[in-house]
């Protein structure tokens, strides 16, 4: 940095350290406490560990204890942590029972939990900080009906996200459907659930905003009890639902006033019929879909339906 010299760095107002050190990862964060006294107690502010993102590291459960004693207090709101579940050393774990209850004690406020590429058999759901509001189990793998108890131990959950979960299947739905404050709801590339399974989340969960089914096997039927039940949705991902027809699409437009989002890229099977229904969606802002077997004038028909500030993401090609 020319015209910078080290000592001005060092010594910039304590404000402007803070938020620059807010913008680097974790492991940098902590290698920039070492630069002088002031700078680590920057570092030590419990501020400064509000949301912690540890996705990008492979930690052991030594340096996870580690992290929690040293930084982890009343002031932590997010945490997302990597696992070990699809690596050669699949035995070792970033987390145990002892660390989340120990997590649930220093930290009551935590609101928001991320365990990506874990092994939930591992794991107790009783451990899991009861304030969450916001839970995402990614690319794991799956232990059938974990959440059974769910809607007692975590009642405040109103977001969950499992995708790309191997095993979740149309059992786990009957769990997830316990929940009926529940808005967000995110089974993306979870492949068991399949057919109208959907339904029972469709019927229970009334309040659901978004809703993200790409890469399932969900069918018409279940679709019809999402546009029948799910009154107030707002945003519905249907990517690669390759079963998708013009069908589909008129029992979207006809349930879904509210919807402000629709994604339908890799569905080829409707028809540029089948998209003219949707003019009727007057909120639609976004749609994503799929133009490769459309011609210039059908793009441009398309385009002229629908409201003059709806913004299309286009997709040519996986």
């Amino acid at each position: 940095m020319d015209g910078i010299n080290k000592t001005e760095i060092i010594n910039l107002p304590e404000n402007i350290i803070f938020e620059i050190l807010s913008y680097l990862p974790v492991k940098e964060r902590c290698i920039a406490g070492r630069v002088c006294k002031r700078w680590r107690q920057t570092v030590a502010s419990n501020s400064l560990w509000r949301h912690v993102n540890l996705l990008d590291y492979h930690l052991n459960l030594p340096k996870m204890w580690k992290i929690l004693r040293a930084h982890f207090t009343s002031s932590l709101l997010s945490l997302r942590i990597c696992g070990y579940g699809h690596r050669s050393n699949y035995t070792k774990n970033s987390f145990s029972d002892a660390l989340l209850k120990d997590l649930q004690t220093r930290c009551p406020n935590i609101n928001t939990l991320q365990l990506h590429d874990c092994n939930t058999s591992n794991l107790s759901l009783d451990c899991l900080p009861s304030t969450l509001t916001s839970l995402s189990i990614t690319s794991s793998s799956w232990q059938p009906r974990w959440l059974k108890e769910g809607h007692l131990k975590l009642e405040n959950i109103i977001s969950l996200d499992l995708s790309n979960s191997v095993r979740v299947d149309n059992f786990d739905l009957d769990d997830i459907a316990r929940w009926k404050d529940l808005q967000r709801l995110t089974l993306s590339g979870c492949y068991r659930v399949k057919g109208s399974s959907i339904e029972i989340i469709a019927k229970s969960c009334k309040f659901l905003l978004v809703l993200d089914l790409s890469f399932t096997g969900v069918d018409e039927l279940g679709i019809h009890h999402i546009s029948r039940h799910c009154n107030n949705l707002k945003e519905l991902y249907l990517q690669h639902c390759s079963n998708m027809r013009d069908s589909w699409l008129a029992e979207i437009s006809s349930g879904l006033k509210n919807l402000e989002v629709l994604d339908v890229n890799m569905c080829d099977l409707f028809t540029i019929e089948g998209i003219q229904v949707l003019w009727l969606l007057k909120k639609l802002k976004v749609f994503n879909f799929s133009v490769r077997k459309f011609n210039s004038e059908e793009k441009e028909l398309i385009q002229n339906g629908f409201h003059p500030n709806i913004q299309f993401n286009k997709f040519k090609s996986v």
